[in-house]
Formats: structure tokens, C-alpha cells, sequence
């Protein structure tokens, strides 16, 4: 069975990782945790690609954020996880603890050059361990 992490940060863009799980992996095959990293001090809000403003959720409405896209995912095994503090630490560290075979996150739209958000930059830099 593949293990997945699907990080996802409360943005519209983060909606775009359900539909490439649909498309990249067979539900049978494949186990996907949810993780949502609220920063710690939380900013007051996030802006996506389009600079849409996303108000940062509380404890529980990230909670719920996290549940709703594992609802997204019917027919998967999912799991929801939240964790707090610093983005890219966080998702490594529970990448690390996890186990997981791939991380799989969107990229920053925000111009032709800037490919990869910081967050998603961290990641591709420091998670050597996934293959």
C-alpha cells in the first residue's frame, strides 16, 4: 500500500492535490493523510495564486478544514492530522515519523518566476529521505 502525505494549507490551490490523487492513485493501493500545519504565531490570514485573501483558520475550524478534504476522498483510507507551528518542519518531521512514500503538494502560481512556494521549496530541499 502507498502512503501519501497530502499537506494542505486552508487555500482554494490546496483543492487542486485532491483531484491528482483521483487521477495518480487506485484507492485499494493507497493510504492519504491529510496533515494542516496552522503556523504558530498564526498570520491573520493566507493569500493564494490569486491574491485572495484566506482568513487563517482556528483550532477548530482547521480541524474541520482537514476533515472536509478527507471527506473529498471517498473511497480512500484517509486520516486527518493537524499539527502546529512552522510549515516546513512540521511536514517534515511527520514525513519522517510517517513513513509516507511520496509528499504530494500544489505549486505557487504567483508569476513565471516563481514555480515553487517557500513552504514547498523547504520541502523538495530537506526531504531527501522519500524517494
Amino acid at each position: 500500500m502507498k502512503k501519501i502525505l497530502l499537506p494542505i494549507d486552508g487555500s482554494p490551490r490546496s483543492l487542486r492535490t485532491i483531484q491528482v490523487v483521483k487521477q495518480s492513485y487506485i484507492p485499494a493501493e493507497t493510504e492519504i493523510t491529510i496533515l494542516l500545519v496552522v503556523p504558530d504565531p498564526r498570520p491573520s490570514k493566507l493569500t493564494d495564486e490569486n491574491d485572495e485573501v484566506t482568513p487563517m483558520p482556528d483550532h477548530e475550524e482547521a480541524r474541520l478544514l482537514v476533515e472536509s478534504f478527507a471527506k473529498m476522498l471517498p473511497g480512500y483510507q484517509t486520516t486527518a492530522a493537524l499539527r502546529f507551528g512552522s510549515p516546513g518542519p512540521e511536514i517534515i518531521q511527520f514525513a519522517k515519523e510517517g513513513g509516507f512514500d511520496a509528499i504530494l503538494m500544489t505549486r505557487s502560481s504567483r508569476g513565471s518566476t516563481q514555480k515553487l512556494g517557500s513552504v514547498s521549496t523547504y520541502i523538495v530541499q530537506n526531504a531527501s529521505f522519500i524517494t
